[in-house]
């Protein structure tokens, strides 16, 4: 077979496959796909990468793509924690679900597992088991430099019935 015959064979796919795909796989601004896990295409381990991707077929382990966005099909499935920019449930996922802009589960879309976004959606219908955390993320050493720490203005307390001056001295 030749390219042409390929690309003239993928060009007369059902319509309903291009119709769900179409919905998950939205073209970015700057022109590029989304890589695509298809359907028949299942994966046991690390899932890491530099560009948005959309799950059509199976992954346990882990997914990582802290900068970038991930679909989950409504024929994806995912047991693993997933780590991306903005994930999108439209199938099933077992696993913390961590989105550093937003998490969006669809009214297709089923989630075990815990939720850690600045925004999560929560559509009509959708099924979840879990929690949700949306605190806004905060750096590591920035809490301290704002937030002021407060000193007493005497050195010890001093408990009811004692004297100031006993404090420091053992009773037998």
């Amino acid at each position: 077979m030749t390219q042409k015959d390929i690309s003239e064979a993928a060009t007369d796919e059902a319509p309903a496959v291009a119709t769900a795909s179409a919905k998950a796989s939205q073209v970015k601004p700057g022109g590029r796909k989304p890589a695509t896990i298809g359907s028949s295409i299942v994966i046991h381990g690390d899932v890491a990468g530099e560009e948005d991707l959309v799950v059509d077929g199976t992954i346990e382990g882990t997914v990582n793509f802290k900068d970038n966005n991930l679909v989950v099909s409504e024929n994806g499935r995912v047991t693993a924690n997933i780590n991306a920019k903005i994930i999108r449930v439209d199938g099933e996922v077992k696993g913390e679900l961590h989105g550093s802009e937003q998490v969006v589960i669809s009214p297709t879309g089923k989630v075990k597992g815990d939720i850690r976004a600045p925004r999560v959606v929560l559509e009509d219908g959708c099924s979840f088991k879990g929690s949700v955390d949306m605190e806004a993320e905060k750096a590591a050493g920035s809490d301290r430099a704002t937030t002021p720490r407060l000193r007493p203005s005497t050195g010890r307390p001093v408990r009811p019935g004692r004297d100031a001056g006993e404090s420091g001295t053992l009773r037998n």
